[in-house]
């Protein structure tokens, strides 16, 4: 399928004209068909949100491609009026590296499903540099607004080239505003998105900053040509080490309990089942400090390792080596890991308070016996013994639970770390 790049005229800068321009590509994949009003609608505001751009950061070029693929449109759920993002991320994030784009939005007039509000006009990922908009909720006709066809277009622009500005700032790392006419304000409703026209002049030279570094020749551009593929994943890693960081705190991966519901009930039910079972004490105090040590370690590690290979969070390999895949591969490895590590600790914490409250010294000693002969024998290291060799073996059994969540939710839990 053929490619075609968007390009609006510039408005005029003081930036001398021999002067270098700092790159930034991005991608716009149109999902699906769109109807007249939405194609043109689409377009202005692209033109827009380069015109925009381009105010804000004379010293950058922003070039916009467009790629239509009308078959993600079988994405859509069977009443075809919603679609998972998470479905949609991937596919942009396979794009954006394959034509090593810088950022990729996907359009969609299907509806999104989101997980975290009860209405989605976008959702947005920073470990991918990728957010899906659909054009569904910030239709003027969505909300009963008659108007005619060249006002639905310009609002339709305005609220679109809003939320690219929108995404562009969160994906950089900006936080967000409290202030109703701020570009990173959440929108309570479309008519918000009206309001929403310019930055703080701090967050536009923060966003200077990381666009510059964006725009920085690639590893694999340059000087990662000859490396080994372990030593160019470390370099990768080790240069986007600021990137990671960011996009692992917007992930919150210490809501996982919460999040992945499966997990933690399969993993709390063991929990429970194994502090009511005589052997389970039994087994658990006659383990050396060394083992329990590895067994935690190993648990956390094993339990990371099964669910980013079921769930499928890699990064496929491409003949051509990427710093983008590597970053979105480590990223997806230390959310997960975090994650499980928050899990296991949730766990652990919960089986120490009730070892403490509800497991008498005499009952732990009678459940024990070939460890404690009597209470005099057991030690206040005992009870946490117990709590991280369950908690382990729970969150194993956990693990399992997790592989029967949807992959799309999986993946949204993953890597959208805000919905619009």
């Amino acid at each position: 399928m053929s490619s075609t790049e968007i390009l609006s005229d510039a408005p005029e800068t003081s930036v001398d004209a021999e002067t270098p321009m700092d790159l930034i590509e991005i991608g716009v994949i149109v999902a699906g068909p769109l109807d007249f009003v939405d194609s043109r609608a689409a377009k202005l505001a692209v033109e827009q949100a380069d015109a925009r751009l381009t105010e804000m950061f004379p010293g950058f070029e922003f070039n916009f491609f467009e790629i239509r693929r009308p078959e993600l449109s079988a994405g859509a759920t069977s009443d075809s009026t919603s679609i998972e993002p998470a479905l949609l991320l991937q596919r942009a994030l396979e794009e954006r590296d394959a034509r090593h784009w810088d950022f990729a939005f996907v359009l969609t007039s299907a509806e999104l499903e989101g997980i975290y509000s009860p209405y989605c006009f976008a959702a947005l990922s920073r470990s991918m540099d990728a957010a899906v908009i659909s054009l569904s909720l910030i239709d003027p006709q969505a909300l009963g607004v008659d108007v005619d066809h060249v006002e639905r277009i310009e609002r339709i622009a305005r609220r679109l080239s809003r939320l690219m500005l929108h995404a562009i700032g969160h994906l950089t790392g900006l936080p967000k505003s409290d202030h109703p006419n701020d570009l990173l304000y959440h929108p309570p409703d479309a008519q918000a998105l009206d309001l929403m026209a310019a930055l703080q002049p701090e967050d536009v030279e923060r966003q200077r900053e990381v666009l510059e570094s964006i725009a920085d020749q690639r590893l694999e551009e340059g000087a990662g040509k000859q490396l080994s593929s372990p030593a160019f994943a470390i370099r990768a890693a080790w240069i986007n080490r600021a990137q990671i960081y960011r996009s692992i705190w917007a992930a919150r991966p210490w809501e996982f309990p919460k999040r992945l519901s499966r997990l933690t009930i399969a993993s709390f039910s063991a929990l429970a089942i194994l502090f009511m079972t005589a052997e389970s004490w039994d087994l658990a105090l006659a383990q050396g400090a060394p083992r329990i040590v590895g067994l935690v370690a190993l648990t956390v590690l094993t339990t990371t390792i099964f669910v980013v290979t079921r769930q499928q969070l890699l990064v496929r390999r491409r003949k051509r080596r990427s710093e983008q895949t590597v970053v979105t591969s480590v990223l997806a490895i230390a959310i997960v890991l975090l994650g499980m590590t928050v899990t296991w600790l949730t766990l652990f914490l919960v089986g120490a308070v009730l070892s403490q409250l509800l497991f008498p010294s005499g009952l732990i000693a009678s459940w024990a016996s070939s460890t404690i002969e009597t209470t005099n024998d057991l030690s206040w290291i005992h009870r946490p013994q117990m709590a991280a060799f369950s908690a382990s073996l729970a969150l194993l059994i956990g693990a399992l639970g997790a592989s029967f969540e949807s992959q799309h939710y999986f993946r949204h839990i993953i890597f959208v770390d805000e919905e619009i």
